[in-house]
This record gives C-alpha cells, structure tokens and sequence, in this order.
C-alpha cells in the first residue's frame, strides 16, 4: 500500500492523509464542543447525518472541501482555522448586526425550536 503525505507547512511539515484527516477532525469536535452543539446539531445545520460528523472528527472519512466550508461556517470559524489551527478574528466595527444578535439567540434554543426555527427560516428563503 503506498503511503500518500501532504505538506502543511504551516504547522506540521509532512504529515499523513490519515493524521492529517484526524487533526481536521479533532479541530471541528473542539469547536464543535466550544459552540455547546451536537454531532447531531451541526449534522442538521450543514446537512450531514450525526454518523457522518462523527465519521469526519475521528478521521475516518475525508471532508470534502464544500463540506469543511459549511462546517466551518456552521462552527463560526475559518476553514483555515480547522485546517492549520490558525485563528483569525473577524474584524467588525461597531456594534453586532441584528441578525448576528437573533443568531445568537437562536443558537441558545432548545434543539427542537432551533430545528423549527431554522425549517421556517430555509422555507422562507425557498419560496423566494
């Protein structure tokens, strides 16, 4: 079996994919716990099934790139903070957005009301 390295320079030279993939991984399960969300809560939010969250923090499925965007966004974060570790601050001026604070709000619903919430917010924005 051929073994395949990438390089991240950044902070690990040359890595596996297999260590690489778990690094990935452990980073969105940190960030993941940091938010107070479920495997099952961010697998609702970027439409993935708790099995597959689970399967990308422990490293054993890869994250497609479209996927590790939505989970970053859905976490708050860069993609390249879950993919180097690196934390950029979003620089805003001024006060929080309306939205951010009902975001915010909404963040801290029970799981069932944010899941209506959300479905009532994705209806909306279909019917467009």
């Amino acid at each position: 079996m051929q073994t395949i390295v990438y390089e991240n320079t950044l902070e690990h030279g040359m890595i596996e994919k297999d260590t690489f993939a778990k690094t990935v991984g452990a980073r969105i399960a940190e960030h993941r716990r940091q938010q107070g969300m479920s495997q099952s809560e961010l697998g609702d939010i970027v439409g993935q099934s708790q099995q597959m969250i689970t399967d990308y923090e422990t490293g054993r499925r890869r994250i497609p790139a479209y996927n590790l965007a939505r989970i970053a966004e859905a976490l708050g974060v860069s993609a390249a903070t879950l993919l180097d570790g690196t934390s950029v601050p979003r620089q805003r001026r001024g006060p929080p957005s309306k939205f951010d604070r009902l975001a915010e709000e909404i963040s801290r619903l029970p799981r069932s009301r944010r899941r209506f919430v959300v479905e009532m917010i994705e209806n909306a924005l279909g019917s467009r």
